[in-house]
């Protein structure tokens, strides 16, 4: 897994899912690395910034690491960065000498859109509606019949049960390397117990578990993470006796001297994910008491471990309906507000209390206590108390977007002054999209204002431009009778069309998308074709073009889809927006793309466009790919990584639970980092 995402960060340009390791991993960020751990590595001690520790895996360094053995050999040679026509800043972040890099600019759009998107895109919603498909089942490219539904075409039941013995049985093949049977392990843990709940149970989870104990300590990671993501409540005794690192715990995975921190990480991530999914209030309680114990323990000196038991915390999802659940949700913020206060432990942690407490209160919560929430949210950020750092402001603007509502002046008023004179620059953006989230027409005519303001600057245009989108996109989403904010529509492509910088006019273009403001068509086609060999912003306009479903464009993005043998970000964008767009044609020419050796980064979008594309004719020349010994073992292993993204029993990514309102800045190598976060995995 490490290797692997260290090869991708060295070619990855733009941000988008770039690739990262062979069992799922993504990119997430522009430039070449996602955004530095603040605290170092994960190894600090609680409430000690320090400096940054020696590059670890999870260390955004130069970008120069081994990738993935093939074969059975050493590392191969990492993959020269794609250009992107000048919008590149050189050959890649510069580090200094304790690994920290020094020029990436994270308060960039494209970053909170990568970690965001999710929601946005419904892929598999658009990919599965009605609309133009082709239906031969040789589905040659530019063939075929046209106008069959597109569902026929969304992986069955028994296209799941075809998946699974074929990655079960790669995955007990003991000449499978460490990439295939991470790729297997994931790809199993989304398809999931949907198609046959008792046989996952009783079959692949205990193969699962085999691997706790392996001597690679990728393979233990990743079968605790697995063992999560399948959401099988089965797994909750044996995650919580890793994540605590007790008798039972080591016993489980052979290592008398302590569980890892990263599979202690990975078992509290997938305990929340397991918590998530279920109704059970008492399995609920279970982890949080384990997560408050892991928290309160002295011994636990490990940023990740504190930052994994908070975001499993903030996956318990009380159901508010309950007493049970009502009980829990107060037990949550009353906890999170107490942790908050806590001098001693280090911001960058803190920050997360914040976002446990904008989780378990965005869908319906006691006034009282929206209330207590939102005034913490509002101290943290008033510019006379200097106790709150950088990363608690970033946390508390988001929270006040996800709970806020339209009816709180005093909330937007608060965000508006923050927008101006707030002391973070992310957080002043972040404000942007909180405003949007908000909704109504006090936000609306802020928002506007800045966006036709002369003093704003103009790389923070894109992100008011993204809150009004994210304002009319949930505005469309509660009312089936909204229509477009044609005035706002032509403000942006107004806005779009006089901006130069090609990076942020992509920011205007994705908003439009999110608008569905068709009468930009023809306009982003036109910046398109005029931008398309700067891969990471011609990328972003094909997105926008599928957002807004403009099925003129079909054309030139299926010859542009084409002429990306090389060129990752586009071929992965492109299929984005061919997906949104209704088109199945260009299947085929990617299965046949993954059987031929090429380099990581090209596997991987191959495997995520696929993925995207959802067609469940992929499914048998995939598995025939796995199998085949012939194969080199990197498209061996992103077959899995396609087969898990077609089977994925989940609507949504599985770590958009997490990702979704995220603190991405306040991160450690656990939660993101490019090297193997549990937000790196696709």
């Amino acid at each position: 897994m490490k290797r692997i995402a260290c090869l991708a960060v060295a070619g990855a340009v733009l941000a988008f899912t770039a690739p990262a390791f062979a069992h799922g991993g993504q990119y997430r960020g522009p430039g070449d690395t996602v955004p530095p751990n603040p605290g170092g590595s994960g190894g600090g001690k609680t409430g000690s910034p320090g400096s940054p520790t020696t590059p670890s895996p999870g260390s955004p360094s130069t970008p120069t690491p081994s990738g993935p053995t093939s074969g059975g050999g050493g590392p191969v040679t990492a993959p020269p960065a794609p250009s992107t026509g000048g919008q590149r800043r050189g050959t890649g972040p510069v580090t200094g000498g304790m690994g920290m890099p020094l020029q990436d600019d994270f308060t960039q759009w494209q970053f909170w859109w990568e970690f965001n998107k999710a929601p946005f895109l419904q892929l598999k919603a658009a990919i599965h509606a009605g609309g133009l498909t082709t239906g031969s089942d040789d589905f040659e490219l530019g063939q075929g019949r046209k106008g069959a539904a597109k569902d026929t075409l969304s992986p069955s039941d028994s296209d799941r049960k075809e998946m699974i013995p074929a990655l079960q049985k790669v995955l007990k093949d003991p000449s499978s390397n460490k990439d295939i049977v991470s790729s297997c392990m994931v790809a199993l843990a989304k398809i999931g117990s949907s198609a046959d709940p008792k046989y996952f149970e009783d079959n692949i989870l205990p193969l699962l578990k085999t691997f706790l104990a392996n001597q690679d300590a990728e393979k233990r990671e990743v079968a605790a993470l697995a063992m999560g993501i399948a959401a099988i409540p089965a797994a909750v005794p044996d995650l919580l006796e890793l994540a605590k690192d007790s008798d039972d715990g080591r016993k489980l995975c052979e290592r008398p001297q302590g569980v890892d921190v990263r599979t202690r990480s990975f078992s509290c991530y997938g305990l929340g994910l397991i918590a998530y999914g279920s109704k059970d209030p008492e399995l609920k309680n279970k982890v949080l008491e384990a997560m408050k114990g892991l928290l309160e323990d002295k011994q636990v000196k490990r940023r990740d471990i504190q930052v994994a038991a908070l975001n499993a915390i903030r996956l318990l999802r009380p159901d508010f309906s309950t007493e049970a659940g009502r009980k829990l949700q107060q037990e949550i913020v009353d906890y999170a507000l107490a942790y908050l206060e806590r001098d001693e432990i280090y911001d960058q942690i803190r920050s997360h209390a914040i976002a446990v407490m904008a989780k378990v209160c965005e869908r319906g919560v006691d006034e009282q206590l929206r209330q207590k929430v939102i005034a913490k949210c509002m101290e943290v950020l008033d510019k006379r108390n200097r106790k709150w750092k950088k990363w608690t402001q970033q946390s508390a603007v988001q929270a006040l977007g996800v709970i806020g509502n339209a009816e709180d002046s005093e909330v937007i008023k608060t965000l508006a002054r923050y927008t101006k004179s707030g002391k973070d620059a992310l957080a002043k953006n972040f404000a942007a999209i909180a405003l949007g989230q908000i909704g109504g027409s006090e936000a609306k005519e802020i928002l506007v204002k800045q966006l036709q303001s002369s003093r704003v600057q103009k790389m923070s245009k894109p992100w008011i431009a993204l809150g009004l989108a994210v304002r009319d996109f949930n505005s469309r989403n509660n009312d089936s009778s909204y229509d477009i904010d044609s005035a706002v529509g032509e403000m942006i492509a107004k806005e779009m069309k006089k901006n130069s910088n090609a990076l942020y006019a992509a920011g205007y273009a994705v908003s439009l998308g999110m608008m569905k403001f068709t009468d930009a068509g023809d306009d982003l086609v036109d910046r398109l074709l005029k931008v398309k060999n700067q891969d990471e912003a011609a990328g972003y306009f094909m997105v926008g073009l599928g957002l807004m479903r403009y099925n003129q464009a079909m054309a030139d993005i299926k010859e542009i889809v084409r002429g990306a043998t090389r060129r990752d970000q586009l071929l992965t964008q492109g299929s984005i927006a061919l997906g949104l767009l209704g088109d199945k044609q260009i299947a085929q020419q990617l299965v046949d793309k993954m059987k031929k050796q090429g380099t990581v980064s090209v596997m991987s979008a191959l495997a995520q466009a696929l993925g995207f594309i959802g067609d469940r004719r992929s499914v048998k020349p995939l598995i025939q790919i796995l199998e085949d010994k012939t194969l080199q073992n990197i498209p061996r292993a992103f077959a899995a990584v396609a087969l898990g993204l077609v089977g994925d029993k989940e609507p949504l990514p599985w770590n958009s639970k997490i990702a979704v309102n995220a603190n991405y800045r306040a991160n450690v190598e656990t939660l993101t980092g490019g090297t193997g976060g549990i937000l790196d995995i696709l």
